[in-house]
């Protein structure tokens, strides 16, 4: 938990966290799929995904946490057919979206999406050998929920990687908010500036992380504009998936 200091420091510093909205809407579905074809939005998750593979793992399920279209998942499973993914989202449209990239990719065999909610997942205990969440964490409100589920379907081996906005203070939010917009493109200015209001600073996911129980995981600014929250695990010689290839 926070220290009455830091407690302090946060409100004097930075806005309250504003909630996120819901649902999703159809353009901001267009929106956030036109910036995929941007320069830095591209770079940003090809970045995330080759940080993601080298965290240890080198087969095994990987469950990726607010998969909205789908990407980062694809663009792991691409990486080495040894993995299969079930990405999970809250938004419909944007599951639908993803289920038909991975048909037009030829990885519809490994890639499963579906419905669902991060803070009550309906997958058993320890299952997942690497879970992802890349921009995700800010749509929920109960973080320590979220990251308590993460916790208990991931294996004790596995590996963890989330990367997420770091809420500007009040002197910076609004400047963060145009450069990022700029970054993004002018249709996805008001899904920023929501994204950034909502978002959780270093000291706040640093909480929810020690309070969840996620052990052997650092919590640290990537850059400017993002929180990292990174577990190295190992590649479980006794998931189905390695086993496989012994009847190769």
């Amino acid at each position: 938990m926070l220290s009455p200091v830091q407690s302090l420091l946060t409100r004097l510093t930075h806005q309250r966290r504003a909630a996120y909205p819901s649902p999703e809407t159809a353009d901001g579905l267009d929106a956030f799929i036109d910036s995929r074809a941007l320069e830095y939005p591209g770079k940003l998750e090809d970045e995330f995904v080759q940080r993601a593979v080298s965290l240890g793992v080198e087969s095994g399920m990987v469950l990726d946490v607010g998969t909205r279209v789908g990407l980062i998942a694809l663009k792991i499973l691409w990486q080495s057919e040894n993995y299969y993914a079930i990405g999970m989202d809250t938004s419909g449209p944007m599951i639908e979206r993803a289920r038909e990239t991975a048909t037009a990719w030829g990885l519809g065999e490994r890639a499963f999406f579906q419905l669902g909610d991060a803070r009550r997942m309906r997958f058993k205990s320890g299952y997942f050998d690497l879970v992802v969440s890349d921009s995700s964490l800010h749509r929920f409100d109960d973080s320590l929920s979220v990251l308590s589920e993460i916790r208990r379907v991931m294996k004790p081996t596995g590996a963890l990687l989330i990367r997420d906005f770091s809420r500007p203070s009040r002197l910076q939010m609004k400047a963060m908010i145009k450069d990022t917009t700029s970054k993004f493109g002018e249709r996805m200015r008001t899904r920023v500036e929501v994204a950034l209001r909502s978002a959780y600073t270093r000291d706040e996911l640093y909480s929810a992380v020690q309070a969840a129980g996620l052990e052997r995981t650092n919590v640290a600014g990537s850059d400017e504009k993002h929180i990292m929250i990174e577990r190295r695990g190992e590649t479980d010689p006794n998931s189905w998936i390695t086993a496989r290839e012994q009847y190769r």
